[in-house]
C-alpha cells in the first residue's frame, strides 16, 4: 500500500469515528442515502426504518388504532461538529370505518399530503420510509464533501404541543424545511425536536455512515 493510499485509509477512519462520536450512545448505524439534485441544488435524504413498526405496532395498525410516526435529523459535514441543516417528516395514520380504508397524512418540509390506502403495505411505504426527503440546500451543503445523518424515529410521541410545534416548522411560510445554523429557529429545532420530542411507544436513535451525496438531475425525470 502506498503512503498516499494509507493516508487515506487513515483519514476515512477518522471521519468514521467523529461521526460516530457526534451520534448519542444508544444510536445504531442504520443504511441511507444521500442524494444531490444538480438542477435544483437541493439535498435529499433516504432511509428505510420499517422494522422500527413491529409485530405490536403493527396488529394495533390493522385494528385500527390511530399511529404517529416521526423523524428528525440533522445532517453534517464530515470532521464538522455542528450540525448544517435538518430533516423531518411526521406521519399520521387513522383508520376510517366507512371507507374501509386508512388515511394517511404526510408532513414534509413546505408540504402536507392526505393519502388513502386499503393495505397495511401501502401506510408502511409511506410511514416508514423516507423518500427523497429535503434535507439541505446549496447555502447548507457541500455536495463534493462527505455527510452524515444523526437522529431519531418515534412512534406515538405522547406530547401533542411538540408535534404541534413541529408542524408550525415544517410549513412556516418562504421556507424550505431546513434552515441554516445562522436561522434562529435552527437551535429550536435541533434542541427540541431532535432531543426532547418527548416519551414514545417506540424510539429508534440512528446515524449514518458519511459519504458523499449521489447525483441527479430532476428535470432530467420529469
Amino acid at each position: 500500500m502506498t503512503r498516499i493510499a494509507a493516508l487515506l485509509c487513515l483519514l476515512l477512519v477518522l471521519v468514521a469515528r467523529s461521526a460516530q462520536a457526534q451520534a448519542p450512545k444508544d444510536s445504531v448505524l442504520r443504511a441511507a442515502q444521500m442524494e444531490w439534485d444538480l438542477d435544483t441544488k437541493q439535498l435529499y435524504f433516504n432511509m428505510n426504518f420499517r422494522d422500527v413498526l413491529d409485530g405490536n405496532l403493527r396488529a394495533k395498525l390493522s385494528r385500527g388504532l390511530p399511529t404517529t410516526v416521526v423523524l428528525t435529523a440533522a445532517v453534517y459535514r464530515a470532521g464538522v461538529n455542528d450540525p448544517v441543516s435538518t430533516a423531518t417528516q411526521t406521519c399520521k395514520v387513522t383508520w376510517h370505518v366507512w371507507e374501509e380504508a386508512f388515511r394517511v397524512e404526510l408532513l414534509r418540509p413546505g408540504s402536507s399530503q392526505v393519502r388513502w390506502t386499503t393495505t397495511l403495505e401501502g401506510v408502511l411505504r409511506r410511514c416508514a420510509e423516507a423518500r427523497r426527503l429535503l434535507a439541505g440546500n446549496a447555502s447548507q451543503i457541500r455536495p463534493d464533501e462527505r455527510h452524515f445523518a444523526t437522529g431519531k424515529v418515534q412512534v406515538n410521541p405522547v406530547s401533542p404541543e411538540v408535534l404541534q410545534k413541529l408542524r408550525r416548522w415544517v410549513m412556516r411560510p418562504s421556507s424550505t424545511g431546513t434552515a441554516a445554523p445562522g436561522d434562529a429557529l435552527f437551535s429550536t429545532f435541533t434542541g427540541l425536536f431532535l432531543q426532547r420530542v418527548g416519551d414514545a411507544e417506540r424510539e429508534l436513535r440512528f446515524h449514518t455512515a458519511p459519504a458523499l451525496p449521489s447525483k441527479f438531475r430532476s428535470k432530467e425525470q420529469q
